[in-house]
């Protein structure tokens, strides 16, 4: 569905996402003092569809959707669906991928977004960058979206492949 652009713009403000991630910081905490299932359970419900509307807005603001499957880096790395069956499929490694939201574009393989723990500075930097070129990926770490998955605490990168893909 295309939307007129100034939707798109709006839907994606950083007042929305910023408004989001303080919520869920909040559902956080809410389920740290939570006591009984059904509280407990309406918490984890809320602040996964916090995550996921977080991870569609993300999406948005670079023409990709949500994958309802996941995807092997050799596939990103290719712009291609899938791995022919699941036949040699590498895994990703967790210095590239942890708390993964996989994005397509035209049912192809786009983009992984990743919340990794700890700090980044140059050093770590340029190994994760050194770790993705080795799968064919590049990494960037966006500046403008907070990571969702644990705001603060996680830092969001996204593998995209190296190579463009072919027409």
């Amino acid at each position: 569905m295309n939307r007129p652009i100034a939707i798109q713009e709006a839907a994606t403000s950083p007042g929305e996402v910023a408004a989001l991630a303080s919520a869920v910081t909040e559902f956080q905490k809410k389920l740290r003092d939570a006591k009984g299932y059904p509280r407990i359970n309406a918490l984890q419900q809320d602040l996964h569809a916090t995550r996921q509307r977080l991870a569609a807005l993300f999406g948005e603001r670079h023409g990709w959707h949500l994958s309802k499957s996941a995807f092997s880096p050799s596939v990103l790395a290719r712009h291609r669906v899938f791995n022919g069956r699941g036949y040699h499929v590498n895994p990703w490694p967790r210095e590239l991928v942890d708390h993964g939201y996989f994005y397509r574009k035209d049912r192809m393989a786009a983009a992984v977004a990743s919340h990794l723990y700890g700090t980044f500075d140059a050093a770590k930097r340029k190994d994760t960058e050194a770790t993705a070129a080795i799968y064919g990926l590049r990494v960037s770490w966006p500046e403008d979206f907070p990571s969702w998955y644990l705001p603060g605490r996680t830092t969001l990168i996204v593998c995209t492949p190296l190579a463009e893909p072919a027409p």
